[in-house]
C-alpha cells in the first residue's frame, strides 16, 4: 500500500512543479516550453512508475540484458548533450532572469556548435534509453509520447529563436543541424 501512496505523491510533485512551468509558458505564449515541460513530466512519471511498479513486477517486462546495456549506454550521449547545453547556457547565455535557459545571446559554441537543440535531443535520447532499459508496454507508450513532446519542443523552439534572433539565427540554422548529431559532428 505504501508503494501506491508514495508513487502518487511523487507523481503529484512532478506535475505540480512542471505544471507551474507549463502555466508560465502558457502565459508567455512559449509553445516550446509547454512541450518541453509536458515531455519532462511524462518522462519523470515513466521513471517513477517503472521504478516503483515495474520493479515490483506489476506488469510484464521483456528483460533482455543486451537491450538494458544499450539503454544504459544511451545515458552517456544524453548526459553530454543535456549537461553540455546547460553549461553553455550558463556560461554564455546572458540570461536576464533566474531561468538560465532564457538567454539574450545566440550561442553557437560547444554542443550548440554541433546541433541547435542539444538539450531536447538529450532528453529525447533519455526517453529512448528508458524504453530500452525497462522494456515494458508502459515504458514504450510513455517514452514515445515523451520523445514526441521533446521533438515538438525542438521544432517550436527553432521557430521561436528565428523570431527572437532574426537573420543571425537563420544563418546559424543553415550551418548547424537541428538534431542530426552525426551531420553536426561532421560539419564541426
Amino acid at each position: 500500500m505504501y508503494r501506491y501512496i508514495l508513487t502518487v505523491g511523487i507523481c503529484a510533485v512532478i506535475w505540480l512543479v512542471n505544471g507551474r512551468w507549463i502555466i508560465q509558458a502558457v502565459r508567455e505564449r512559449i509553445t516550446s516550453e509547454i512541450y518541453m515541460h509536458i515531455g519532462l513530466g511524462i518522462f519523470l512519471t515513466l521513471l517513477t512508475l517503472e521504478l516503483m511498479f515495474g520493479n515490483a513486477g506489476l506488469w510484464m517486462r521483456f528483460d533482455s540484458w543486451w537491450l538494458e546495456i544499450i539503454g544504459y549506454l544511451l545515458y552517456i550521449p544524453s548526459g553530454i548533450l543535456v549537461f553540455g547545453s546547460m553549461r553553455e547556457l550558463k556560461r554564455k547565455g546572458k540570461s536576464e532572469t533566474v531561468d538560465f535557459t532564457a538567454t539574450s545571446a545566440l550561442i553557437d559554441t560547444g554542443v550548440y556548435g554541433v546541433i541547435r537543440e542539444p538539450m531536447t535531443l538529450g532528453m529525447a535520447l533519455w526517453s529512448i534509453a528508458l524504453i530500452i532499459l525497462f522494456q515494458s508496454l508502459v515504458s514504450l507508450l510513455l517514452g514515445a509520447v515523451s520523445f514526441l513532446c521533446f521533438w515538438m519542443s525542438a521544432r517550436t523552439e527553432d521557430e521561436y529563436n528565428v523570431r527572437k534572433f532574426g537573420d543571425a539565427y537563420k544563418e546559424y540554422s543553415r550551418r548547424v543541424p537541428l538534431w542530426n548529431l552525426f551531420n553536426g559532428l561532421r560539419n564541426a
